[in-house]
């Protein structure tokens, strides 16, 4: 009996600590004392969690599916075209300064196609099609093709092996419209 006894305060000391904590997560965030601006700094808490759960979060969401893009010269090509129109203001080419648009987000919009090697070329997909939330990478599902975005995700995952011809397009002038 003294062991139930026992388990049940512990129970309840491990519920009304949890209470508390959540009590005065509200009293924070309905206070405002959260931070939101996007000109401030990451806590270490925040800097080392997020990059954590959207990677998880992009794992568990992307399906499996394989690039049914051929990865040839016309569809890298046309993926340039597409990221020159779509992604260059905020993620800059590779050769280029990141983008001070880009830098003004909170956070930054990574210069690609640094940090794409560890996602999958599903993964890269369901990135840019349904985008991350609270960062300014918009869901482009609803803009671009599937085709386009699969075109984008060879040019990112291939940009270390691209044809002298694809990196001149890729690294020229940017393009103005999109057409």
């Amino acid at each position: 009996m003294e062991v139930q006894g026992n388990m049940r305060k512990i129970l309840l000391g491990a519920v009304l600590i949890l209470a508390l904590l959540l009590l005065a997560a509200l009293v924070v965030t309905s206070l405002g004392l959260m931070p939101v601006s996007a000109d401030g700094t990451h806590s270490r808490l925040e800097a080392r969690i997020m990059p954590v759960v959207l990677y998880a979060s992009i794992v568990r969401h992307a399906s499996q599916v394989t690039n049914p893009i051929p990865l040839n010269e016309d569809n890298l090509k046309a993926g340039v075209k597409t990221y020159k129109a779509m992604c260059v203001r905020c993620h800059s080419t590779p050769e280029g300064e990141a983008s001070a648009y880009g830098q003004s987000f909170y956070p930054a919009a990574p210069q690609l196609p640094e940090g794409m090697a560890k996602y999958t070329d599903s993964q890269l997909f369901w990135l840019i099609k349904h985008g991350i939330r609270n960062t300014g990478m918009p869901s482009w599902g609803s803009m671009l093709s599937d085709e386009e975005i699969w075109q984008i995700v060879s040019l990112l995952k291939n940009s270390q092996d691209l044809s002298p011809s694809v990196e001149a397009e890729w690294n020229g002038p940017q393009n103005k419209n999109r057409q």
